[in-house]
């Protein structure tokens, strides 16, 4: 009988330590914000650094008239905030022709996606993990020569 306890105890040992690394395991969302994101227009776009810089993209789009990209560009800053529901907050801090912005965004990512629902608003954009919100690559020129 005492064998049977031995064991009994051992077993749920191992199984209260395997739930707790379970339950930790995941990326805070600190992690989970970190990179590039653009929209689904490829136009817009966020980077969120490490060092908590960020890069904000509202306007990249390839002009054909004079053969070029233009792209508008603002580096800020980030603060992550826990509410009391759990959910999670982003607020961004950045310039744009002289003026201070200051935009805040409830978050989440799930599959490959940031979702962020603006706190002034409630509007919901999604934005996909990009490899670069950087990337200029213009469309290739097809006109004949």
């Amino acid at each position: 009988m005492n064998k049977i306890k031995h064991v009994a105890v051992v077993v749920l040992c191992v199984l209260t330590i395997l739930a707790a690394f379970t339950a930790c395991g995941g990326p805070s969302p600190e992690e989970q914000i970190l990179g590039s994101w653009r929209d689904s227009t490829g136009t817009t776009g966020f980077e969120f650094r490490e060092d908590g810089s960020c890069e904000i993209v509202y306007a990249d789009v390839f002009v054909p008239l004079f053969n070029t990209k233009v792209t508008g560009k603002a580096v800020g800053t980030y603060t992550i905030t826990e509410l009391e529901d759990g959910s999670h907050n982003v607020k961004l801090i950045y310039t744009i022709f002289s003026k201070t912005v200051t935009k805040e965004y409830k978050f989440t990512v799930e599959n490959n996606g940031l979702y962020l629902t603006d706190i002034s608003d409630g509007s919901l954009t999604v934005y996909m993990a990009a490899t670069s919100v950087a990337d200029t690559s213009a469309p290739a020129d097809t006109t004949a020569a």
